[in-house]
């Protein structure tokens, strides 16, 4: 448990300085041609790691609380669930009574 806290706290952490030392350009800015290169490099780079931190957080919390144990049982659950047939239309299920 303490080392999943500690990972966690030097990623956090490591997002943080990441994020402060991150020279930010805007379009607004009309940065020069060395700059330029860079705008949405620096964006992308950003949303990349705040959208990793998140799925990595989401995913250390699943393992934790045990959403990912025993995955092969849990695809039965799914067979013992009775519910109405909504997929057949009506037409189908009526017994088909020959004329003749």
């Amino acid at each position: 448990m303490k080392t999943i806290r500690r990972v966690l706290s030097v990623l956090l952490l490591s997002g943080v300085v990441v994020l402060a030392t991150a020279g930010p350009s805007f379009a607004h800015d009309a940065p020069d041609q060395g700059q330029a290169a860079w705008l949405m490099a620096d964006w992308m780079l950003l949303s990349f790691l705040v959208f990793f931190l998140a799925a990595l957080f989401g995913f250390v919390i699943a393992v934790r609380r045990g959403y990912l144990r025993n995955l092969e049982q849990a695809k039965y659950h799914i067979l013992t669930i009775d519910e109405e047939d909504y997929y057949t239309p009506d037409w189908a299920r009526e017994e088909v009574t020959d004329g003749a």
